[in-house]
């Protein structure tokens, strides 16, 4: 009987995180941290999450601060029309889509975040 080698995991990388649980420093953030963020709160990131992710990294970029919900949901209706909106949003990160989104993405807690 021949054994099957085992998957490697990627190893896991030590973050500094603040008092909210948002990366110390964003400059550091990369799709690793991401996933191993969010797998420590219970979540594996799949393609609607990433693309809230990188829609949120996006706005903040260009604005300064993360979107609005209002936004993200007129947003996440033309990423997807047939299931966009809080909804949905909610179903992809129950605790919050806009703080979550920030969280995984390397980016401060809004400050308008409870």
């Amino acid at each position: 009987m021949t054994e099957k080698p085992l998957k490697r995991q990627p190893a896991m990388q030590h973050v500094e995180l603040d008092a909210d649980g948002h990366l110390a420093c964003g400059a550091r953030w990369s799709p690793q941290i991401a996933r191993q963020l969010a797998a420590a709160d219970g979540i594996e990131l799949k393609e609607g999450h990433w693309w809230l992710i990188d829609f949120v990294r996006g706005y903040h970029q260009r604005y300064g601060n993360p979107p609005l919900m209002r936004t993200l949901v007129a947003a996440s209706r033309q990423f997807d029309a047939e299931n966009g909106g809080s909804r949905w949003l909610y179903r992809l990160f129950p605790g919050g889509p806009v703080r979550l989104a920030c969280k995984y993405g390397g980016l401060p807690k809004p400050d308008w975040c409870l």
